[in-house]
């Protein structure tokens, strides 16, 4: 990996790629909060297989069509992705423990 410009604007699209993807996760949750766990879970899952999937395809277009810098862009794709989906886990997590309690309530 050399210095040059169009290594930053790789990595840097994958980073948005990224936050994208997080912020999609986000609304999603949002969305599935006010459902029974059973439907919460299977809505994230489900959304998290697609969006997974998603980055996947648009990342083989950017590397076979549009030519972004590979190297760079995978690399900051792959931490982006692993930091976030941590993350999002945990945030997954928590709301799922609430909606636990909720519906134990009822």
């Amino acid at each position: 990996m050399d210095n040059n410009p169009s290594d930053f604007y790789s990595a840097v699209l994958a980073q948005i790629i990224c936050l994208l993807n997080a912020a999609l996760g986000y609304i999603i949750s949002v969305y599935a909060y006010g459902k029974k766990f059973e439907k919460f879970i299977s809505i994230v899952l489900g959304s998290m297989f697609l969006r997974i999937m998603a980055i996947g395809i648009f990342s083989w277009w950017a590397l076979t069509q549009y030519g972004v810098a590979a190297l760079s862009y995978s690399i900051s794709l792959a931490f982006g992705v692993f930091i976030y989906l941590f993350i999002e886990i945990f945030y997954f997590h928590f709301v799922s423990e609430k909606i636990k309690v909720r519906d134990s309530k009822k």
